[in-house]
């Protein structure tokens, strides 16, 4: 199995909802989860990010995140990932 699952974060569904996917994704026997969201929805990142923690508490950790900007339609786009990893 891929040692990492990509969620993308859109404002189709609730930060709720992308939290327990992310914990599915745990279960499922991924090591990684990256969290990935366009400039419009990067505050819903940081909310499934917080739900999260607050659930899982000190199993879950932060390896990475990033923050940058991509050109897709010509115009730019600003974009927020983050890959948390479960420690437990």
């Amino acid at each position: 199995m891929e040692s990492r699952s990509r969620i993308n974060i859109t404002s189709s569904s609730s930060a709720e909802d992308y939290a327990l996917q992310a914990i599915l994704e745990f279960n499922k026997g991924f090591k990684q989860v990256e969290l990935y969201a366009d400039s419009d929805d990067a505050c819903k990142l940081v909310d499934v990010y917080l739900i999260m923690k607050q659930r899982m508490g000190e199993a879950l950790r932060v390896v990475s995140a990033d923050v940058g900007s991509s050109r897709p339609r010509g115009r730019n786009a600003g974009y927020l990932s983050i890959i948390i990893e479960r420690l437990a």
